[in-house]
């Protein structure tokens, strides 16, 4: 994921060679199973294939909301999929008082989501020295959560 240039537009940055990408999983996600917090692999169940990686990263009382699908899974609802449960975890079974996410501003498909998940804009903030300006978004435990399209 981290190697295609689409993929990379929306975190920033540009594609990773394909042995900073390893090093990096190896380093950063391999072996943390036992954290309820940080990135973990997303499985597609049916085929047991990796296609890419979701979780609330950072401490409470306010992770950060990530969803990071590979491009030959786009469209298919699964990082919605992915969100959900890690709403639904965060605030059942971590007992968080708000779960934060930020996105490019622009990049309809992950503004949808998280506003279909209930979640609200909190500001905007131009990234220095870039065009980049990212959204800020939050939603606080016994918000109405929404889920339809």
């Amino acid at each position: 994921m981290q190697g295609d240039v689409d993929f990379r537009r929306y975190v920033g940055g540009t594609a990773w060679p394909a042995q900073k990408a390893r090093k990096r999983f190896r380093e950063q996600y391999v072996g943390r199973e036992r954290e309820p917090y940080g990135l973990w692999a997303t499985i597609l169940k049916e085929s047991g294939e990796y296609i890419g990686c979701c979780g609330l990263v950072g401490d409470a009382p306010a992770p950060h909301l990530a969803y990071y699908i590979a491009r030959p899974f786009w469209g298919r609802g699964f990082a919605t999929e992915a969100a959900s449960a890690l709403v639904t975890f965060g605030f059942e079974d971590r007992a968080l008082p708000r779960i934060v996410a930020t996105v490019e501003k622009g990049h309809r498909v992950s503004e949808h989501i998280l506003e279909k998940l209930g979640f609200h804009i909190v500001r905007d903030e131009t990234i220095a020295h870039s065009a980049r300006i990212i959204s800020y978004y939050e939603l606080t435990c016994g918000s109405p959560q929404r889920t339809e399209n």
